[in-house]
């Protein structure tokens, strides 16, 4: 589950049968559910049972994986997908590419969800592009959304910083 995206139609299955034990549904008897699924899938600070929804469990699982890929270039595991898929790039500019295996399909999927769940930590500020990367602390989007001025030749998140005072 944390290698390969189950496909949509066994995650729905697999949520129904645990329903249906929940509900003690059986074969062609039908209960009443008191509840939903969505809200028994919902955290207990929400009112809900803290379920798990397979689907979205697994995408979490396959950005785990993505999110290693991007923290650790010199594992194995970096090395023979930077080799395969992207190597003359990073994660996160990486394609799915012609014919790729199950497991980078699978890590793809849910390439989304690692690039909405991150964002810079500054430091010297010379590999954040200004327009382009989530680094703003307080923000919706993490970005830049003032309009860029057509004047404007700074890039680079360094070039923002004074390197005196540090601010």
């Amino acid at each position: 589950m944390s290698c390969f995206k189950l496909p949509d139609s066994l995650c729905k299955e697999l949520n129904s049968m645990m329903s249906n034990f929940w509900w003690e549904q059986k074969e062609k008897e039908r209960k009443m559910a008191w509840i939903s699924w969505e809200k028994l899938c919902t955290p207990k600070k929400e009112g809900g049972m803290s379920f798990r929804d397979l689907k979205t469990f697994n995408l979490a699982l396959l950005a785990k994986q993505g999110w290693r890929i991007q923290q650790n270039p010199s594992s194995m595991f970096h090395r023979v997908f930077k080799a395969k898929y992207f190597g003359g790039s990073s994660f996160e500019d990486a394609q799915l590419g012609n014919r790729p295996s199950y497991v980078w399909r699978s890590i793809m999927a849910a390439k989304e969800i690692v690039e909405k769940g991150s964002r810079w930590v500054i430091g010297n500020g010379k590999q954040v592009h200004i327009w382009k990367d989530r680094w703003i602390p307080t923000s919706v989007s993490f970005k830049v959304v003032s309009p860029r001025g057509s004047s404007n030749n700074v890039e680079w998140v360094s070039n923002l910083i004074n390197t005196e005072t540090r601010s």
